[in-house]
């Protein structure tokens, strides 16, 4: 599951009220510029969830940002962590959907995660719970939300939510102070909608959504603020009005339309006809800018392995592993200060890591791929299965 997070301006977001497109949630607010050209929107995160201390570090990280320090005083602020890195479908252009030999199957432990919010907590405006997996497949998982809500961390969720969940499972996940949840709705029709999420049912997606609906206005709650998004796709597309009626009846809060991330060597048939829904580096070159990453946040693994960004998936190309070095000593570790070293005029490359490779021209097709995917790699042999759907009668 990659998200649509590390995309430059892509996603579409609608008010679901009125249809107005969100661009601005920056009124009358003193943080600083509003960050239009990449994922990350710090006027997204409420004030209640917002301090001093917090301030201070993100205005610092965008001053070492602007002048492309190597070496950082600030701490990471945006912030991707995997619960688990299994998953219940097989989506063609997901690694974990091919079933790639990227990293070995687990789940994070409860007492491993609230280890990772106590070195987080004072400066990460934003917690990202979802990266190679289905996040609600952890029975953990609105205990470790309820954590991080209880320390001041806002968590954003990205779940494919095809899912028959036991009994009080949804209601602990609303309840549990979760800030945004997006929930993949990538079709309307069980056919359409199957053919990306591959092993997945849209009537548990869709139910789903109404419950957690009823759920947020029957408690009054503030969050998460809901919101349903489409991939759009060559396949999809032609239901992207339905999308939305079908966003509207379910009276959730936001609905968005975002862009597919493909190999743009191989697949780019999954890419729609409308051009508004296709990345302009797929049709022509586009300029490249210094990457926002080695400044602004990581991506932790499910086992504590961290990679620089949310679209790499190979465990050799790790930073680090937090729970062996902790993240203070990480952050200033040789492989961020050779990564940031790419994007500087100062230079201290002791170590060739993946950014130095991808230089941030992400939609490069002579980058590394895993299949079909978007995922990058400097494994140029990374086993995989395909995207031959395995049903139960194939592992029987």
């Amino acid at each position: 599951m990659v998200d649509a997070q590390i995309v430059e301006g892509a996603s579409k977001t609608y008010s679901v009220a009125d249809g107005v497109s969100i661009k601005a949630r920056r009124e009358n607010d003193q943080w600083g510029q509003f960050d239009e050209d990449w994922g990350f929107r710090i006027h997204d995160i409420p004030i209640d969830f917002r301090s001093q201390r917090k301030y201070d570090n993100y205005i610092l990280a965008k001053q070492e940002e602007k002048e492309k320090k190597i070496v950082l005083k600030s701490q990471p602020y945006n912030i991707v962590i995997e619960p688990t890195n299994i998953c219940n479908l097989q989506c063609p252009l997901c690694s974990t959907g091919i079933g790639a030999q990227t990293r070995k199957k687990g789940v994070l432990e409860l007492e491993n995660f609230k280890l990772l919010i106590d070195q987080i907590k004072e400066t990460c405006l934003q917690l990202s719970l979802q990266n190679w997996g289905e996040p609600t497949l952890v029975s953990d998982l609105p205990e470790m939300i309820k954590y991080a809500h209880d320390n001041k961390v806002f968590t954003r969720l990205s779940t494919n939510f095809s899912i028959d969940y036991p009994k009080g499972y949804l209601e602990n996940l609303i309840k549990s102070g979760i800030g945004r949840l997006v929930i993949d709705l990538d079709g309307t029709t069980q056919e359409v909608y199957e053919q990306y999420r591959r092993n997945g049912k849209l009537e548990y997606v869709l139910k789903n959504t109404a419950e957690v609906v009823k759920i947020k206005q029957e408690n009054n709650l503030k969050v998460p603020i809901i919101q349903t998004r489409m991939l759009v796709m060559k396949h999809n597309e032609h239901q992207i009005n339905e999308f939305k009626e079908i966003s509207k009846k379910l009276k959730v809060d936001e609905m968005e339309l975002g862009n597919i991330q493909i190999n743009p060597g191989t697949a780019k048939q999954w890419l729609p006809d409308n051009k508004e829904f296709v990345y302009e580096s797929y049709l022509k070159e586009k300029e490249i800018k210094p990457c926002h990453w080695p400044w602004s946040g990581l991506t932790i693994n499910w086992d504590g392995g961290v990679s620089p960004c949310c679209i790499i998936d190979d465990q050799d190309t790790d930073f680090g592993n937090i729970f062996e070095s902790g993240l203070a000593n990480l952050w200033n570790n040789e492989y961020y200060v050779s990564a940031r070293s790419e994007f500087s005029d100062t230079k201290k490359m002791t170590k060739l890591t993946i950014c130095n490779v991808c230089k941030n021209d992400t939609h490069n097709p002579n980058l590394y791929r895993v299949g079909d995917t978007f995922s990058i790699t400097m494994n140029p042999s990374t086993k995989y299965r395909g995207s031959k759907l395995i049903t139960k009668s194939d592992n029987a």
